[in-house]
């Protein structure tokens, strides 16, 4: 499913236009977004969590020059599924 798909049902579903059904979707995102930059958890029953978890520098060999460089550490965000879509 798309955003513009989300966009649509969104906009059937509550019987506004498509455009008002993409302006609420993108809040939504924008804030989920501002949550996880800031390092807030997102939790949502039903479908699950995003994390924003640390992962620590490490050293590996570069594919094409076989030399080992440093990735540096950085955030990421991890998905942790609900128990209904693990079921899947």
């Amino acid at each position: 499913m798309t955003k513009n798909e989300l966009a649509e049902k969104i906009a059937r579903e509550l019987n506004v236009t498509v455009v008002q059904g993409k302006e609420i979707i993108g809040i939504i995102l924008d804030e989920m977004k501002n949550a996880l930059v800031s390092g807030k958890s997102i939790q949502l029953r039903g479908l699950g969590s995003f994390i924003v978890k640390e992962r620590q520098a490490m050293k590996r060999k570069h594919p094409g020059t076989g030399k080992i460089i440093t990735i540096p550490k950085q955030k990421v965000v991890r998905f942790i599924p609900g128990k209904s879509i693990k079921k899947l």
